[in-house]
């Protein structure tokens, strides 16, 4: 098992909806679960993963969210995801493809925001996107941009 199968099935899993956890990915590949754990800790070394404070588990295998989060993202003929940030749930429905909804909270003002993509195209798209942090920073504290 390379650090590269593991994110590829990790990857192959998000798409479907699903963040492995480390014993599943163990499960998968009929390893030890340290050494799942320790594929992992060099993958997010490289901001392949990102993963839940002082733990193994994924948070994030950008741009798809592990925990629920205000971007969800629906697919018409069924999925969900959830995004980081309006900028993930955007690139999951491009990524995912076909009709999907976004129900964006709005951060200020807690209202949902509704965008619809059709093919990977906005549909009827208004409104501002507004990111706090300039993009060459992200990651600086990806949890928090």
């Amino acid at each position: 098992m390379t650090d590269a199968e593991v994110r590829l099935f990790v990857y192959e899993q998000a798409r479907k909806g699903l963040i492995p956890s480390p014993a599943e990915v163990s499960r998968h590949f009929d390893v030890a679960p340290i050494e799942v754990a320790d594929s992992f800790r060099r993958l997010a070394e490289v901001e392949a993963l990102v993963l839940l404070p002082d733990s193994p588990y994924i948070w994030m295998a950008e741009p798809f969210s592990a925990v629920p989060t205000d971007y969800p993202v629906y697919r018409g003929e069924g999925g969900r995801w959830y995004g980081n940030c309006i900028w993930d749930a955007l690139a999951i429905s491009a990524l995912v493809g076909g009709d999907c909804r976004i129900d964006a909270t709005c951060p200020q003002s807690a209202a949902t925001l509704t965008i619809r993509t059709r093919e990977e195209h906005l549909v009827n798209a208004a409104g501002i996107v507004h990111f706090a942090v300039p993009s060459r920073r992200w990651w600086e504290s990806i949890g928090f941009t």
